[in-house]
């Protein structure tokens, strides 16, 4: 029986043919809490969330739940393509959250588009619409797959103030990333999905990720950047300087993406810095 738990799964085994995917998983989620989940492309990510949200029912394995509401996103959003934003979210949720629907996905930039047909959205737009749908039903529970895909700066920023009102709500969320840039600010809890299995052990998010500064050409190619960045940019400090949250094996992957659109400069820390001419990190 669960106790103060929404869901609880026990002895989870999920294989895709040979290929083993989640092996007697343990994993529980009280109300109120919100989860980060890590793990590699193929870790079994989706699968578990797929699960969790009924999706898939050929596994091994205990699964109990509480009775509880659940909105998910789960991999690519789906639309009907020729149908315009308002109608997708109509067809989806019927006419009564179109209104609040409508509300969040002006907030994150789509007010000239929902009259539009979605097979002119671009994927970010795709993925503000699908966030916007989901939020908007105030759901128990929240799963979100790699909420901030293809999201600028500026949109991920609300999609946090979004996550952090849920929590603020006693709304539960499991959020599975690759990126952990601005992780504590919207998890309490993070977790790490390897071989299969779902290690329970908190990890401490104060020392993952390391702060770098980095200068820009002019004031607009630090807008461009910001554009570029995503969910890895945290802070602007000045006309042409911002501070991203990344590891050191993800920010050489940043700075050549920046480096090829001709927009960076210098990047520096108190310990390190980087030199994009010669394309490595320095200590």
């Amino acid at each position: 029986m669960i106790v103060n738990n929404l869901i609880s799964l026990n002895n989870i085994c999920k294989s895709y043919g040979e290929n083993k995917v989640l092996q007697d998983l343990e994993f529980s989620i009280s109300r109120g809490a919100s989860v980060a989940i890590l793990g590699k492309n193929g870790a079994g990510k989706s699968t578990l969330l797929k699960i969790i949200a009924g999706l898939i029912k050929n596994f091994s394995g205990r699964f109990e739940k509480s009775n509880f509401s659940l909105s998910a996103l789960i991999e690519t959003p789906v639309f009907i393509d020729g149908f315009s934003g308002l109608d997708n979210i109509e067809y989806i949720l019927g006419k009564k959250l179109v209104p609040k629907v409508t509300e969040i996905a002006s907030s994150l930039g789509l007010s000239d588009y929902m009259h539009k047909a979605v097979r002119k959205y671009s994927l970010g737009m795709r993925q503000k619409l699908a966030l916007a749908i989901v939020f908007a039903t105030n759901a128990d529970l929240v799963l979100l797959d790699e909420p901030f895909n293809s999201l600028d700066f500026e949109s991920t920023g609300i999609v946090l103030d979004l996550i952090n009102t849920l929590r603020e709500s006693a709304k539960s969320v499991i959020i599975v990333t690759h990126n952990i840039s601005r992780i504590n600010e919207y998890c309490d809890k993070i977790l790490v999905l390897e071989n299969g299995l779902l290690n329970e052990q908190e990890i401490d998010i104060g020392i993952l990720p390391n702060k770098y500064c980095l200068t820009f050409i002019d004031e607009q190619s630090k807008k461009m950047a910001l554009n570029l960045l995503g969910d890895c940019a945290i802070d602007e400090i000045g006309a042409t300087e911002i501070v991203v949250n990344l590891t050191q094996e993800y920010l050489p992957i940043v700075i050549k993406r920046l480096v090829d659109c001709s927009l960076i400069g210098v990047v520096k820390t108190s310990s390190k810095s980087y030199n994009s001419e010669e394309n490595k990190l320095d200590d």
